[in-house]
């Protein structure tokens, strides 16, 4: 099944920068990571692609559907983190979870306590999340994205912050969410990372998709996907060897 269908998708700011006919794929138990500088347009992608920003052209069709015509729809079953996460910080962790929980269907608030326990933080459950490190809140926020059980996450930079144990535990809960069919879209300028947690990259430079290819193919080739993209990001076109 395909989940996420991009097709030329376009959105200038006045700056110039944005994403220039931005096109991908991805399919269910798929990670499709976004690697490329700061600026090279992976946080416009995600924005457009859960609503939070409009694009200048090109179309969007998440779970089969529009998200110009559908988004609540596609919200209910796709969990983010796009930017700084959104969080209540004079909230609880755990009452955290429960308020934002309240916007999907079917929510049971049973499931807060094995949320917290599987992104580390059951023990500060009744802590206010202002007290939380950078690290903290991005385990938090992940938690929040699982609420819906997810068949699609938008994950934007979802480790910044945290420490060896939280990237750990990151990889290790993605690779399960991949195991259930969950398809998911993640940025990061961490080669090393996608080479972990990902099955295809997509490289992003000035807003242009300079390649994409398959994780496994990669790594054959390359040997790394730091490699990779300094190949494939080359001004001159000569492979770096």
């Amino acid at each position: 099944m395909t989940v996420v269908r991009i097709e030329n998708l376009t959105k200038k700011y006045a700056n110039r920068r944005g994403v220039d006919r931005l096109s991908f794929e991805v399919e269910a138990g798929q990670v499709l990571g976004l690697l490329g500088p700061n600026g090279s347009g992976k946080t416009t992608a995600m924005k457009a692609m859960t609503g939070l920003l409009k694009a200048d052209s090109g179309s969007i069709e998440l779970l089969g559907m529009d998200p110009a015509e559908e988004l609540p729809a596609i919200l209910e079953r796709t969990g983010c983190m796009i930017e700084t996460p959104g969080l209540y910080p004079y909230l609880t962790a755990e009452q955290n979870l429960a308020l934002t929980g309240r916007f999907y269907r079917g929510f049971d608030a049973k499931t807060v306590g094995p949320l917290l326990e599987r992104v580390g933080l059951l023990p500060y459950r009744n802590e206010k999340v202002r007290r939380f490190s950078v690290g903290m809140k991005q385990r938090l926020a992940l938690a929040a994205a699982l609420l819906p059980e997810p068949e699609l996450l938008v994950l934007d930079e979802p480790t910044n912050g945290m420490d060896i144990e939280g990237t750990a535990m990151f990889r290790e809960l993605l690779l399960a969410e991949r195991e259930r069919g969950c398809a998911a879209v993640l940025s990061s300028h961490l080669a090393h990372e996608m080479e972990q947690l990902c099955t295809h990259v997509a490289v992003l430079k000035e807003g242009v998709m300079v390649d994409s290819a398959p994780v496994a193919q990669v790594l054959e080739r390359w040997g790394s996907i730091e490699r990779y993209y300094l190949d494939v990001t080359h001004s001159d076109g000569r492979e770096i060897v």
